[in-house]
């Protein structure tokens, strides 16, 4: 039993150092949330699976659950609409407004053309334009 909790500690230590050395190392880290879940599940699911002598299978099921659930919130944050409107200046020197959805990072005109980047007033302008 005693090897097991020194064993434990050590493969963290690995695994943290395998991810540091692919984000970049110390200096120009960039940590991404399911990282920093991950790793904090680990160490909580260590130290309850600690209690029960299951150090390794208490950090791997801790990491498990806390990177899922900040994917699942990563998926639910990228999946909401919002609105984004461009402005088209009429010959009259009138104004329209263009109401376009964005999701993730396509844009859908009024009409439902998809645009891969917000489209200019000039791309707008023969569409909406009066």
């Amino acid at each position: 039993m005693r090897t097991t909790a020194i064993r434990t500690p050590v493969v963290i230590g690995l695994i943290g150092s395998l991810v540091l050395s692919v984000c970049g190392g110390c200096a120009s880290l960039q940590w991404h949330p399911i990282y920093n879940a991950a790793l904090g599940g680990a160490l909580i699911g260590w130290i309850i699976g600690h209690q029960s002598n299951e150090d390794g299978e208490g950090a791997a099921l801790g990491a498990a659950i806390a990177a899922t659930g900040c994917l699942l919130e990563q998926i639910d944050k990228s999946s909401k609409e919002e609105k984004v409107v461009v402005e088209v200046t009429n010959a009259d020197s009138s104004i329209t407004p263009v109401v376009l959805k964005k999701k993730a990072s396509v844009y859908t005109g009024p009409k439902g053309e998809h645009y891969d980047k917000r489209p200019s007033e000039e791309q707008l302008r023969p569409l909406y334009g009066k």
